[in-house]
């Protein structure tokens, strides 16, 4: 598929970025596929692009990210976008376009960016089997699901009593996502659990509520722990070892829920020790 990104500056000029691979980054980070350094308003890592063949583009916007990106006037977090959709980040211009790029737009429910980073190809350090240093190659891993099963209700007493009891810790997890991955996975089981004790004890409205903010919570958490795949991909790609810490130590926290002997969470944990000693040889050499 030729596929392109398209900026235009404030003062008009145009710059035209083919999207080779699955997926490509775009920010002002040098290790950013699509790099704009002189772009104050986007983040190092601001936008991950990944073509979808003619059900169009699947956009995510960097969490937290100082700058909102705008569709069709509107701040935009992430889903599938028409190709020829254009979306704005502070003067910048963005178009997504193709050389079958359609002229009606269409309608695509969102999918979970899970699907993007599965079997990240780390091919590039694959090095010797019998070197306990090197990087072991995640090439054909597939990422584990961090949701899988449905919530029950696991109150014995008064259901309406257990709902409210966990939504309020549901609450009190997702207001501490930011500080901890572990938190949005436990809130999003939490989300679940009440909805289900709601529906036990008959309030099919408040069940529903729980089911939003389940899924809103569940869609946080899947975005993140794909642009923490897609920035431990770059950093290895780039030997950023401090970066590559930061985000094995990431996802390790995001697995923690899942098989600790699943392939994926074993090797990760394996990536981490190795890139830990590395920085650490990397500052020991700075000193």
């Amino acid at each position: 598929m030729d596929a392109f990104v398209e900026v235009v500056n404030t003062d008009g000029t145009k710059e035209r970025f083919p999207i080779e691979g699955s997926q490509v980054t775009l920010g002002k980070s040098g290790s950013a596929q699509i790099s704009i350094p002189t772009a104050r308003e986007l983040e190092l890592e601001h936008l991950l692009i990944a073509p979808r063949g003619k059900e169009g583009v699947w956009v995510s916007t960097s969490q937290g990210a100082m700058t909102p990106t705008l569709y069709k006037g509107k701040p935009f977090v992430n889903g599938m976008v028409p190709w020829g959709s254009e979306l704005v980040i502070g003067s910048l211009r963005i178009r997504l376009t193709n050389k079958r790029e359609t002229k009606r737009e269409q309608t695509v429910s969102p999918v979970l960016l899970v699907a993007l980073v599965v079997g990240l190809a780390l091919a590039g350090f694959m090095l010797l089997k019998d070197d306990p240093h090197a990087l072991p190659s995640g090439e054909g891993l597939e990422p584990p699901e961090l949701f899988t099963t449905a919530a029950e209700c696991s109150a014995t007493g008064d259901p309406a009593a257990a709902a409210e009891s966990t939504e309020y810790r549901a609450h009190s997890r997702g207001d501490r996502v930011r500080f901890d991955p572990r938190d949005g996975v436990q809130a999003v089981f939490l989300y679940d659990e009440a909805a289900a004790c709601y529906r036990r004890a008959g309030n099919a409205d408040k069940a529903r509520e729980m089911e939003a903010q389940r899924d809103e919570m569940k869609e946080m958490v899947n975005a993140e722990y794909a642009a923490r795949r897609l920035r431990l991909h770059h950093a290895l790609q780039t030997e950023d070892w401090e970066r590559a810490v930061i985000e094995t130590r990431a996802l390790l926290r995001l697995t923690s829920f899942v098989d600790p002997e699943n392939d994926y969470v074993v090797w990760l944990e394996r990536t981490r020790r190795i890139v830990q000693a590395r920085w650490d040889k990397e500052r020991e050499a700075r000193q």
